[in-house]
């Protein structure tokens, strides 16, 4: 699946003195780009959206080769949502709304956010190397249901952190008017006084909705957040759209399904068809091809041949 060029960038900075840093996020066409493939409208779109940031800040600070996959399960109106990220910025998910309405009397507080109860899960993997290097997951509980908050607790709870996180996603009608976010970290050395100049700055955005919808730039949001305290930017970096499903992936993935449930599929469909979760890509088997793949797969396994390639 080819890259979608977007104009959206994060900004990275870090303090003179080398004890906070920062990352701030503009993702507007992203995550419009993204609205349109999966055909999501309204509440969905801004759920997508914060996933879709939250698991960009996280993959910012990540290594290069890294990925980072968000997992987020909730009792809202999102039942799901994955995102995988990258440390170049390319980022693809989706997100499963319930698609049925909440239990009467379900208890959640009023200030209960719309993800609702549930889990929040981050999975770290080197691409390639997942044998050689165990990944690494972190999971906390969604406290608040409001995916910014809990963010700063996983921080906190898994990665042993002192941090902020802010996420909105404005819509005008059905479009994404602009979407963006920042994490903000307290480094070793930081101080008390240092932590506290930062949590007043972040205070008096009263509104991150009202001041990313105003100036989404990431570098205007850094100052605002910083504004006392001095800083210098490390890193900018475009974010994009990349999905990394192929026709090749289809293929290997319908070998696994196996001969009988590939006739199964021949005798009912007469073709196959595989979607791609994160992009709502369709490949299509056709009847002849089916045919072939399991001839080829009983030919492989009369022979004793472990897999089929074409």
């Amino acid at each position: 699946m080819a890259m979608e060029v977007s104009s959206d960038r994060w900004i990275k900075c870090i303090s003179t003195q080398g004890n906070i840093r920062g990352v701030a996020i503009q993702a507007t066409e992203l995550v419009q780009q993204m609205a349109e493939r999966h055909q999501l409208k309204g509440q969905a779109v801004q759920g997508l959206g914060e996933a879709v940031v939250g698991a960009l800040l996280i993959a910012s600070y990540c290594k290069a080769g890294q990925r980072i996959n968000l997992n987020i399960q909730g009792s809202g109106p999102f039942k799901q949502a994955l995102v995988d990220a990258h440390p170049d910025g390319t980022v693809r998910g989706y997100i499963i709304e319930r698609g049925e309405p909440q239990a009467p009397g379900a208890p959640l507080g009023e200030d209960f956010g719309p993800w609702g109860e549930g889990l929040l899960s981050v999975l770290r993997t080197r691409e390639g190397d997942e044998v050689a290097a165990k990944p690494y997951i972190g999971t906390v509980p969604l406290l608040t249901g409001h995916l910014a908050k809990d963010l700063s607790f996983y921080w906190v709870q898994s990665e042993q952190i002192p941090s902020a996180v802010g996420l909105a996603v404005n819509m005008e009608g059905d479009r994404v008017s602009s979407a963006g976010g920042f994490l903000v970290q307290a480094l070793p050395g930081a101080s008390a006084l240092d932590v506290r100049v930062l949590e007043h700055h972040i205070s008096e955005i009263q509104s991150l909705a009202k001041s990313i919808a105003e100036n989404s730039s990431p570098m205007h949001l850094l100052s605002q957040i910083f504004q006392s305290t001095a800083f210098v930017v490390v890193e900018e970096k475009p974010v994009q759209f990349q999905c990394n499903c192929s026709w090749e992936r289809v293929q290997r993935a319908l070998v696994l399904v196996g001969v009988p449930e590939l006739e199964a599929i021949l005798v009912e469909d007469k073709s196959a068809i595989v979607k791609c979760d994160f992009c709502s890509t369709e490949y299509r088997m056709d009847e002849g091809e089916l045919r072939g793949l399991i001839l080829r797969l009983k030919e492989a396994s009369a022979s004793g041949v472990d897999e089929v390639s074409d």
